[in-house]
């Protein structure tokens, strides 16, 4: 069903004409003699590589331009900004351009290209970063939010998601609708006037507002912040990714309230601009799709048809991506080729001549790239198809790498940072794989004349076929779109692991038969779908009734992929290979095409991609020795909450999990951290107490590490606790867990190096949770760690036996200003005092409280995560992540 892959025909039209101008090439050595079919072979394999490298380039010459604007754009952003990029690397490229049109023969067509390319490509990157930086708004913003008023105008269709935090509890006071849109700064007011301001925002409302479209002029009055910066390692850094989307900061605005409308458009250009009319269809569209659907296919619904994936709750987005069927449901090339399927039927049925149905189809592709927004999978695949049409309408063969080349130069050019987009980057490897793969299942030769046997014999088999009852006849049809569908999943899923291992730290084998099973019932959604919107617009019945036919398919949707997920072995959770090793993996597949293909190289690339695997798989989960008697303790920047990751000896321990306002369970900086470590397995996990902040994100751990034990202090499990302990409950018990009971006096052995619990005692002290906080002492007091240990806790501390001076002290209470912290510190005297917290931790007086003894105070809100190091000697090694990254 994929356009992209529905292009064999021209696949055996171009290996055709290569072997052709191959045979053409070896007969051009011999004039006048007679060749066999294994000379030809022969001297093919003979050719030398020149003879090869120009006939590709002759053959498939926007592969070898797309490369060249792929090198410029990667060399253009190494350089420096300045006019000599922005004028004289574009004069240079032209003056290249007349030199080589004066000097160049057919030979050297490559350096033309790479003349032209390298210099215009490098200036286009250094003119989009330029203009992106020129925004005066990226000053006004800090990582810190700042109360800002702000004049906007909205340049983006609005985007409607569910508030996550509003179904729980404790938040129902919170709107259940969250609203997102993007909107160019006019104006900032700077005490008491307005100054102007430019750049893009993006404003996030609490709240449902459906009615703003592009062009509308509005103040806003909220938060102004920058995009911030990874504070932990492994932590993704997602500056680059609004950076393509030319957005220069967020704006969070607490209630619809805050936003007053200055003015809307009145005149009749921009009433009648195509952003709005597409705006306020896919405003219609969301709501149709929201009316005539379920409540747990709707999200999905919405993302399938528009492409707004807001909808799609964290749990789904998961379980799409470890089943590999993420792009399923984000709108790509397959989407956009079911919708041309469906145009074409309907120009079938009114039966409308080549040159209209040819403009109708362009019509509709080019409505859908802009529903959708403009996505680059989406418009990757509209330029395929409009080549292929054009291609049909003035009757010019197509070559489809070709114009898949050609889609990447307009997408890059258009966006040069594209290029390193994963999404981009995912799209066009799926795409190439399929077109390279597509034949595979046929034979392949290097002589006419073998071709020409093969495909007498296809006819013989067509015609011995024909004498066959229907259902052998179909079943074997079935029993060969079946095969070639399994061929090809497993191709892309092959070529695609080391890149989806790479950003999103997951190996998804039960993709291969998962996309199969989904891809027909995904044209009946998609098809459905598309229905309740049109149909909805003239019949809510007739919307209605397409409504129940997308919500049951999309239904049956989920409960594959739901089974599919709880396959034993079907995916795994690692950490990511390094980023040379997947480049090399990519080079190594490229350059294995270039040869002649024979059964010794697809053997050869086959075996390359279980031997990478194999080699990323070991390197990727070794983490790095430390020295003999060292341990290490990473303070992971969680916000409010705390998070150690402690590595003694070969064993790796947590202490803590969770951060404030976490109630959906996330735990993506705790995994990234354990990944970047090289972690994919703990010893154990010790919660401290029964707070949320110190918990919470125990539940997404456990989905993607194996634990081997979790240690609590007396009865803070027990069934009479906290509702909110319900969720680390279940994941326990789903995932067999042992659970261990601690208290002073006991000592556990990790790693050679001792852990002493030093608080609470078997009977617990008077007072809340946080007296009765789990703290643990790790060789001899190098190292406390005190939970939210307070009064009357901390008196049965200190009167305990003290450590000895010179150690790290994890800050009680996140550095809390109201604890007894003069008592703790005389008590322990530590050297360096680690403080694990959120906004209020990086007030100064904070650090003047925990530095009255001397100690050194490190704040993970304001460095970053801090990585403590203690050797066998006892000296102390100290790195935060902000200042000094490792």
């Amino acid at each position: 069903m994929n356009f992209d892959a529905g292009t064999g025909n021209g696949y055996n039209c171009l290996r055709r004409q290569t072997n052709n101008l191959a045979s053409d090439a070896i007969k051009g050595h011999s004039v006048g003699s007679e060749r066999s079919h294994v000379d030809y072979q022969s001297d093919l394999r003979a050719a030398p590589v020149r003879p090869r490298l120009n006939r590709l380039i002759h053959q498939i010459p926007l592969v070898f331009v797309a490369v060249f604007a792929v090198v410029g754009v990667l060399l253009g952003s190494c350089l420096p900004d300045g006019a000599l990029f922005r004028f004289w690397l574009p004069a240079l490229a032209f003056t290249s351009l007349a030199f080589w049109l004066a000097k160049s023969k057919h030979s050297k067509n490559w350096l033309l290209a790479a003349a032209i390319c390298l210099p215009l490509f490098m200036a286009r990157q250094a003119n989009f970063a330029t203009d992106y930086y020129s925004g005066t708004i990226l000053s006004a913003a800090s990582e810190i939010p700042q109360p800002a008023i702000l004049r906007v105008q909205v340049d983006r269709p609005v985007v409607l998601r569910r508030n996550p935090l509003a179904e729980i509890p404790s938040r129902r006071v919170l709107s259940p609708w969250q609203t997102q849109f993007e909107a160019r700064v006019t104006e900032l007011r700077s005490g008491q006037r307005y100054v102007e301001a430019s750049g893009r925002v993006l404003v996030v409302v609490e709240g449902k507002l459906t009615s703003f479209r592009p062009g509308d002029a509005l103040e806003l009055y909220g938060s102004l912040r920058a995009f911030p910066s990874p504070t932990n390692p492994g932590e993704r850094d997602l500056r680059p990714i609004y950076q393509r989307r030319q957005l220069h900061a967020r704006v969070d605005v607490d209630s619809p309230d805050q936003i007053v409308v200055i003015q809307t458009p009145n005149n009749l250009r921009t009433t009648l601009s195509p952003n709005r009319w597409v705006a306020s269809f896919a405003d219609t569209s969301r709501s149709l799709l929201l009316q005539h659907t379920t409540e747990t296919t709707g999200p999905l619904a919405i993302a399938l048809v528009i492409g707004q994936r807001d909808f799609v709750d964290s749990d789904t987005r998961d379980l799409l991506l470890v089943t590999g069927t993420a792009h399923l449901l984000s709108v790509s090339g397959l989407h956009l080729a079911i919708i041309v399927m469906l145009a074409k039927l309907a120009a079938m049925l009114v039966r409308l001549p080549q040159s209209l149905e040819i403009g109708w189809i362009l019509s509709v592709c080019v409505a859908y790239v802009a529903i959708t927004g403009g996505r680059p999978p989406v418009m990757r695949a509209a330029l395929l198809v409009a080549a292929l049409l054009i291609a049909i309408w003035l009757q010019r063969p197509s070559q489809p790498i070709n114009t898949l080349a050609l889609a990447a130069l307009v997408l890059i050019y258009w966006n040069p940072m594209n290029v390193s987009a994963v999404g981009v980057q995912l799209s066009f490897l799926a795409v190439a794989t399929l077109l390279l793969c597509g034949r595979r299942l046929r034979r392949s030769s290097s002589a006419p004349a073998i071709d020409q046997a093969l495909e007498k014999e296809e006819r013989l088999n067509q015609l011995a076929d024909s004498s066959r009852t229907p259902i052998v006849r179909y079943g074997r049809v079935g029993i060969g779109m079946l095969a070639q569908m399994t061929w090809m999943s497993a191709c892309v899923t092959a070529t695609s692991i080391p890149l989806v291992w790479y950003h999103f730290h997951v190996v998804s084998p039960i993709s291969v038969a998962t996309n199969v099973l989904l891809s027909p019932l995904l044209v009946f959604a998609l098809a459905s779908g598309v229905g309740t919107v049109f149909l909805g617009l003239i019949s809510s019945t007739l919307g209605g009734m397409c409504g129940t036919v997308c919500s049951a398919f999309l239904w049956l949707m989920q409960q594959i992929i739901s089974l599919a997920a709880s396959v034993p072995y079907g995916h795994a959770w690692l950490p990511s290979p390094n980023w040379y090793w997947v480049a090399f993996f990519y080079i190594a597949l490229a350059a294995s095409l270039y040869w002649r293909q024979s059964h010794r190289v697809k053997w050869l690339r086959r075996s390359w991609i279980v031997v990478w695997g194999c080699i990323a798989w070991w390197t990727a989960t070794t983490p790095a020795e430390l020295p003999t008697g060292t341990m290490e303790a990473t303070f992971i920047d969680v916000g409010h909450g705390t998070c150690v990751v402690l590595r003694l000896g070969d064993e790796s321990w947590l202490y803590d999990c969770g951060r404030l306002g976490n109630d959906t369970g996330s735990s993506r900086d705790i995994d990234e951290t354990l990944w970047s470590l090289g972690i994919t397995e703990l010893d154990g996990v010790f919660l401290s107490h029964a707070d949320s902040d110190h918990y919470n994100a125990l539940p997404g751990i456990v989905k993607r590490f194996a634990i081997r034990e979790i240690i609590t202090p007396p009865g803070m499990l027990a069934e009479n606790e906290k509702g909110a302990l319900n969720a680390v409950r279940t994941a326990i018990a789903e995932t067999r867990i042992r659970v261990r009971e601690a208290s002073a006096g006991q000592t556990l052995d990790a790693g050679k190096l001792p852990i002493r619990i030093l608080h609470p005692p078997l009977g617990g002290v008077g007072g809340n949770d946080n007296a009765n906080s789990l703290v643990l002492s790790i060789a001899k007091g190098a190292l406390l760690l005190p939970g939210d240990l307070e009064p009357p806790g901390t008196q049965s501390l200190i009167n305990q036996p003290r450590p000895a001076p010179g150690g790290v002290l994890m800050a009680p209470h996140h550095g809390s200003l109201t604890m007894n912290a003069e008592a703790v510190l005389q008590w322990a005297r530590p050297r360096e005092t680690v403080v694990s917290g959120g906004r209020r931790a990086r007030r100064p007086e904070v650090a003047q409280m925990l530095a009255t003894t001397g100690s050194g105070v490190h704040v993970t809100a304001t460095e970053g995560a801090v990585r403590v190091r203690i050797d066998a000697q006892g000296q102390i090694e100290i790195r935060t992540w902000k200042q000094a990254p490792w």
